[in-house]
């Protein structure tokens, strides 16, 4: 589809909308009435159609806004369905996630934390905040900043059904049970699944996030434009160049700003080393799960040359911290561009090794083939990306689709795998390090002299949108300025936010152990879906950025006291 064929089929909703706004080729705005927001949403889905990336909840003081984000990954544009909400007292919009299951999750978030009613959502249930919340209070509600005054109104004047019980976190699944987690070795970090089981065969599939309860995008409104990439660089340690860097490009639209191009190959470098440091970690951790421990053991060993060169060009293995707006805090000194080469070809040396005793393993065939399968129908339907896309036959990579930094000079392939199974997800990340190191060649025999950043002043009134294709999949940061010198809203969707509610259609009908290793098989990142605010029995919002940090800081003194002592006592004894 090209651009004209697209501005000529959103023009057929246009008695739904009541304004059209090309800000630029790639990115468009429709404003509509939200008694109008299910029609739109529904034509831009399945009528031009448009792949859902996420949707962003905004209280903007006189009414509340609902933004549903579009990627037509043929021309890169992303097309935005803004629907206004005027009654603040009674908020309520038509869901679409009865047609869009990949909306499910954003608009419950969007309740959690707006406290806009979906009607006919499938479940409302809490998502993101703990059970402990209060009923009633929205933390990213504007008054929410006002000291002392209560959020959303008096709770106890909420009506709750107890029989439905819609606020709270109840699983909701047939007998018999099986658990996993919170805490499981199959996971690093917390997260619930409840496994509705027939036998050895699971029926039905539920889950429970956040668990590891930040602020994020609370947190960002209280920061200044440039103090943010440090934060959001902190939502996974694995993912800390892609989320700095997608919210940067989101400012630098904004500002109208064009980083040199020595800081765009810079950052196209840096990122790739991340991806073959994510992909490698995973196969890693695959390897481990399945019992393949000297897998694990192998690529453990071969990512460290990566995060050595990570260390010497920002100064950090992991959160470098080099991404700033308007280019790069530290540019890759010309000295190392030797050694980068040398290190890539001995890490595609290891690479080829290591696929072939993976690939060629006919054990390895005979347990993934055919296991956990998601297929290109509802790979668009939950919206997934990345890896898990790819594997079902899904071509969406944002470095091709929506070109950022210096990816299309460069050449490189997309790597896609039509089964849509465990094997074909394990097939697609080995293959696209060997696209990384390609890339990685390219960038530094092309890296250009030059500065590494350019000034930016003032970030003007506006909104705008930055994506980068993290090593699992499209990272999307949504930024609005009111010409401060603060962010006035910033939504994070990171890409285990749509690829893990995927498991409703890839693990019921598995048996068990199945299961287990098609969760692992869409690299969940958890921490990267979590964020909340933290408020006392009054509904008062009580933590800050500063508590936050002082609090970090004084639990940090506390380690480091109790340390001291159990050194005394040794010593004593």
């Amino acid at each position: 589809m090209t651009q004209e064929e697209l501005n000529n089929k959103l023009s057929g909703i246009k008695d739904k909308v009541t304004k059209i706004d090309k800000m630029s080729e790639t990115r468009i705005y429709l404003y509509c009435e939200s008694e109008n927001s299910y029609a739109v949403n529904k034509f831009l889905f399945e009528e031009v159609p448009l792949r859902f990336v996420i949707a962003t909840g905004i209280d903007s003081d006189d009414c509340f806004e609902v933004l549903y984000h579009y990627s037509d990954d043929e021309t890169g544009c992303i097309v935005t369905a803004k629907a206004f909400i005027r009654d603040r007292e009674n908020p309520i919009i038509e869901s679409i996630a009865p047609f869009l299951p990949g909306a499910d999750w954003a608009e419950r978030e969007t309740h959690d934390v707006l406290g806009i009613e979906f009607k006919n959502h499938p479940d409302m249930r809490r998502l993101i905040l703990s059970d402990d919340w209060p009923e009633g209070v929205y933390p990213l509600r504007k008054d929410a900043e006002k000291p002392g005054k209560r959020l959303g109104g008096d709770p106890a004047k909420r009506p709750v059904d107890q029989a439905k019980c819609p606020a709270r976190r109840t699983i909701r699944l047939s007998k018999p049970i099986v658990p996993i987690g919170p805490s499981h070795p199959l996971q690093e970090e917390m997260e619930y699944f409840q496994l509705s089981v027939e036998g050895e065969i699971v029926t039905d599939i539920d889950m429970r996030l956040s668990y590891n309860h930040r602020g994020i995008e609370k947190i960002s409104e209280s920061l200044q434009f440039d103090q943010v990439p440090f934060l959001i660089s902190r939502i996974c340690g694995i993912c800390s160049a892609s989320h700095p860097l997608a919210y940067v490009q989101a400012v630098e639209e904004l500002a109208g700003v064009t980083p040199p191009e020595r800081a765009l190959y810079v950052r196209t470098i840096i990122n790739e080393l991340e991806r073959i440091h994510s992909h490698v970690l995973w196969l890693g951790l695959a390897g481990h799960f399945i019992g393949y421990d000297t897998v694990f053991m192998w690529a453990w060993k071969y990512r460290e040359p990566i995060l050595d060169l990570l260390e010497e060009i920002t100064g950090n293995r992991n959160n470098y911290g080099n991404v700033k707006i308007g280019g790069c805090r530290e540019d890759i000194p010309n000295e190392l561009k030797p050694r980068i080469l040398k290190d890539m070809d001995e890490t595609e040396r290891k690479m080829d090794m290591l696929i072939k005793a993976v690939l060629d393993d006919p054990v390895l065939h005979v347990r993934l083939k055919g296991v956990g399968i998601l297929t290109k129908a509802d790979a668009i339907r939950y919206a997934v990306t990345g890896p898990t896309a790819r594997a079902s036959g899904l071509p969406i990579d944002v470095r091709r689709d929506d070109p950022y930094a210096t990816y299309a000079d460069l050449n490189w392939n997309v790597i896609t795998r039509p089964e849509g199974d465990v094997f074909a997800k394990a097939v697609v990340r080995l293959l696209e390090v060997l696209e990384s190191i390609k890339i990685i060649r390219q960038a530094v025999e092309k890296l250009p002299d030059g500065p590494i950043a350019v000034e930016v002043k003032e970030i003007p009134a506006g909104e705008a949108v930055g994506r980068v294709e993290a090593p699992r999949g499209e990272t999307f940061h949504y930024v609005r300025s009111d010409g401060g010198n603060r962010p006035v809203r910033h939504k994070v969707r990171a890409p285990s936010y749509v690829n893990v509610p995927s498991f409703k259609a890839s693990c019921i009908g598995e048996s068990i152990p199945d299961v287990t290793i098609t969760l692992a098989a869409v690299d969940p990142c958890y921490s990267c879906t979590e964020r909340l605010a933290v408020a006392d029995k009054n509904s008062r919002i009580t933590h800050d950025y500063e508590a936050l940090l002082r609090l970090s800081r004084d639990e940090t003194d506390r380690i480091r006291e109790e340390i001291g002592s159990q050194h005394l006592k040794l010593e004593d004894s």
